[in-house]
């Protein structure tokens, strides 16, 4: 995994890496506006991202398995690879204050 991880610093690739696109999952009710409001957060992160050095790379909107998830997967937002460090990025648009604390539900 670590040398999949270190190849990415050796290829000069001017193309952006593709990230998995997320497969449809069935809802119950369909929030088109809060998916919307999510999807432009996303898309203003994504800008910012394609500004960091050229020896980060990121990716955006991954899927990976996760069999205790109902739907078998797990998304994550953005992925910031740099020779220092990964970041984990969950993108939230909301305005206002977000509190809770480790084991709290909501």
């Amino acid at each position: 995994m670590f040398k999949a991880l270190l190849s990415l610093f050796k290829k000069s690739d001017p193309k952006p890496l593709q990230a998995v696109r997320k497969a449809p999952t069935p809802k119950s009710k369909p929030k088109v506006a809060s998916t919307r409001i999510g999807e432009l957060g996303e898309h203003k992160i994504n800008i910012q991202l394609d500004q960091l050095p050229k020896e980060c790379k990121s990716l955006s909107n991954l899927l990976l398995a996760n069999p205790k998830s109902r739907t078998g997967y797990t998304q994550i937002d953005h992925v910031v690879i740099s020779p220092y460090c990964l970041f984990v990025i969950e993108t939230k648009n909301y305005n206002g204050e977000i509190k809770g604390g480790r084991i709290d539900q909501q």
